[in-house]
C-alpha cells in the first residue's frame, strides 16, 4: 500500500492519494497527521510533499512518530519541503 498524503488535487495512480478535505482526485478525506485508519506496520510507501511544514514545531515529531508507526519495516518515508 501506497500514501500520498496532503495530495490536494494531484492525484498520484498507484497511492491512496489522502487530504484533509475533498478535492477533485482525493481518494480519502483524513488528517494525515494522525492517519486514524491506518493500522501500524501496514504501508509501503509514504509520499508527503510540501505538507509537513504544515504541522508546527510541536506536532511535527508526533507526526512524522505516526507515519512511521504505519509504514512497514523498511517502508519508505519520501519527504519534499521547502527551503
Amino acid at each position: 500500500m501506497k500514501l500520498h498524503l496532503g495530495c490536494g488535487n494531484k492525484h498520484i495512480e498507484g497511492y491512496v492519494n489522502i487530504d484533509i478535505r475533498y478535492l477533485p482526485g482525493v481518494d480519502e478525506v483524513n488528517n494525515v497527521g494522525k492517519l486514524r485508519n491506518y493500522k501500524p506496520n501496514t504501508v509501503d510507501v509514504i509520499y508527503a510533499s510540501h505538507v509537513l511544514e504544515h504541522f508546527s514545531r510541536w506536532e511535527y515529531a508526533s507526526v512524522l512518530k505516526r507515519w512511521f508507526d504505519v509504514l512497514k519495516p523498511n517502508g519508505i518515508l519520501r519527504l519534499s519541503v521547502p527551503d
